[in-house]
């Protein structure tokens, strides 16, 4: 399977009976290099992708961006490796595997948990294949 069907399939996948979907997703490289990417997602910078990680490390500034969007850094359950952001209007699921970043973005009225259940979930795999 592509990097990209890993976005198409199990991130941009239809997350309820509704046919809702994330706005966008990705899968970058932990040195910030686009791996697969929805349409939508917004261009992210190595910087952009270097932030997140050290957030995932302890050093929290209370936001981050993707694509110059600034995000409001929420804890998650497993800061090391998951963050979550909120931005007016919807927000963003961030986990981290040995090799990449899994990202996925929502707006309203998707549900945050929605998102957070897929991006881990393929974060989870990926972890459990080396990635």
């Amino acid at each position: 399977m592509s990097w990209q069907e890993y976005v198409d399939n199990n991130l941009m996948c239809p997350l309820d009976t509704n046919g809702g979907k994330l706005n966008s997703a990705a899968l970058v490289g932990l040195d910030g290099s686009v791996w697969a990417q929805s349409p939508a997602f917004p261009a992210i910078t190595p910087e952009e992708a270097e932030a997140m990680q050290k957030i995932m490390g302890g050093t929290n500034p209370g936001s981050f961006t993707i694509g110059g969007a600034k995000y409001m850094v929420l804890m998650s359950d497993d800061p090391e490796t998951k963050i979550r952001g909120k931005i007016k209007g919807g927000g963003c699921a961030i986990s981290k595997t040995n090799q990449t970043l899994v990202i996925g973005i929502w707006e309203e009225p998707i549900p945050a948990a929605a998102c957070n259940k897929v991006v881990e979930a393929l974060a989870e795999y990926l972890l459990s294949v080396s990635y």
